[in-house]
């Protein structure tokens, strides 16, 4: 059987080298790796939490390493020691060997290096270690060192926070965005996956009235029809513009890859005779949406840009628009990572842009659905405030009433239209979610 520390090293290194997210490739690891039951929590483990904590390990190992280059894949090695060490049950002198074991299998000159980087660390203890690293920086690099997030994310989180009132929150954030989060069933409408999840004795979500807790693996519950794996926030989502748009009309999904938001829309508009039109520029991506979509329901995708949708076509229109994915770093911890301010300005120019295409397709009395996976001003508000302004036909919707009807326990606070959720309070991802509608 393989070693489960070089399955996680070669995950994390393929991630690293391909941009991929670790949610995408880790099942067809698992699969091609011929992986033992027992032996696949401990590869999770092990690959999310190096890379949830990728920056305070580095803190630690360059704490030992001053002046010293290190090949990106010795410093894969050496988070993946430091998680063993200090956030698993792992036995001290396990962890250093097994990691210097590795090192040993590509880079035999570093292991004695590995060796005394890792003893170091254990004889320092966690407490000492991270008071050493943090010792003489500034607040927002302590939080940083703290939390792992890069300073600007931390930053760019506060503004979001004060903006909802919540600035006193940001550490219950941050501390939320680095727990592992439980896996989301969605049941699509109109199917028999609720009574099916109830019956198999699953924990309903929370948040989403459509959502169970799977607390283990949940590919036996995924080949019922109308299962899906699905975040809560991205459920309500879907559940908002189904609350108040016209079922019977015809809708579009702009940006509609990987497909779940466009099969929880299909599933809830087919028995009013709602149609659903996708669209994802992607192809690959456009294939995931053929596929979560249920073939006997009626529904096209299309690979093109939303910014060719058709114009007054649509009875309601979903942007959940590209962004930082900053919202979601529990399930994608290496989004904190590859985003940066410099990203933004393309973002926010891209989501603008489909702003105003999302506008035109829209049929008047249409509603518009506007989320991201972000809480960043420059990626909500501020998108939304700039839409109002270029289109006058639009009006804002309080959104924030719309999901207390859904789902009452949110106690969303409906001194503002547009709302948010928060990992901290609602157990989500972080979605924002903006309702237009056309006058």
């Amino acid at each position: 059987m393989p070693n489960p520390r070089m399955v996680a090293i070669d995950l994390l290194t393929r991630v690293a080298d391909s941009d991929s997210y670790i949610n995408l490739l880790l099942p067809s690891f698992l699969t091609k790796a011929n992986v033992a039951d027992s032996d696949r929590g401990l590869i999770q483990e092990l690959s999310y939490g190096s890379l949830r904590w990728q920056l305070q390990y580095d803190s630690f190992i360059d704490h030992f390493t001053t002046g010293k280059t290190l090949s990106p894949k010795l410093r894969i090695v050496l988070r993946v020691g430091m998680h063993q060490l200090f956030r698993m049950r792992i036995p001290a002198h396990a962890a250093i060997h097994e990691t210097v074991e590795l090192v040993k299998t590509f880079e035999k000159s570093a292991a004695g290096l590995a060796n005394a980087v890792l003893r170091n660390a254990e004889r320092a203890g966690f407490e000492k270690l991270l008071e050493d690293c943090c010792e003489g920086k500034r607040p927002e690099e302590v939080l940083a060192i703290r939390y792992s997030h890069p300073t600007w994310v931390i930053a760019a989180l506060s503004s979001a926070l004060e903006l909802d009132g919540k600035k006193e929150q940001l550490e219950a954030l941050l501390e939320a965005n680095n727990e592992t989060p439980t896996v989301n069933l969605a049941a699509l409408p109109n199917t028999n996956a609720a009574e099916y999840l109830t019956g198999e004795g699953l924990q309903p979500g929370e948040a989403a009235p459509t959502a169970f807790l799977a607390t283990g693996n949940p590919e036996p519950y995924l080949s019922v029809p109308g299962v899906r794996v699905q975040d809560q926030g991205s459920q309500l989502v879907a559940l908002a513009l189904l609350a108040i748009a016209d079922k019977s009309g015809r809708w579009l999904d702009m940006c509609s890859g990987p497909g779940g938001k466009a099969a929880m829309l299909q599933a809830g508009i087919a028995s009013d005779g709602g149609v659903l039109d996708c669209l994802e520029p992607i192809p690959n991506r456009a294939d995931l949406v053929r596929s979560a979509l249920n073939p006997n329901l009626p529904g096209t995708v299309k690979v093109g840009y939303g910014q060719d949708a058709k114009k007054s076509t649509y009875d309601a229109v979903l942007l959940d628009a590209p962004c930082t994915g900053l919202g979601s770093v529990r399930r994608k911890p290496e989004s904190r990572w590859r985003k940066t301010t410099e990203q933004l300005t393309g973002l926010t120019k891209l989501q603008g842009e489909l702003l105003d295409s999302a506008a035109d397709a829209l049929k008047p009395g249409g509603y518009l659905l506007y989320s991201t996976c972000s809480p960043l001003v420059l990626e909500t508000n501020t998108q939304i405030k700039q839409a109002l302004d270029n289109h006058p036909e639009l009006e804002l919707v309080n959104a924030n009433e719309v999901l207390n009807e859904i789902s009452p326990q949110l106690q969303m606070g409906t001194d503002r239209k547009t709302a948010q959720l928060w990992t901290h309070l609602h157990a989500t991802d972080a979605m924002f979610i903006a309702i237009l509608r056309k006058k």
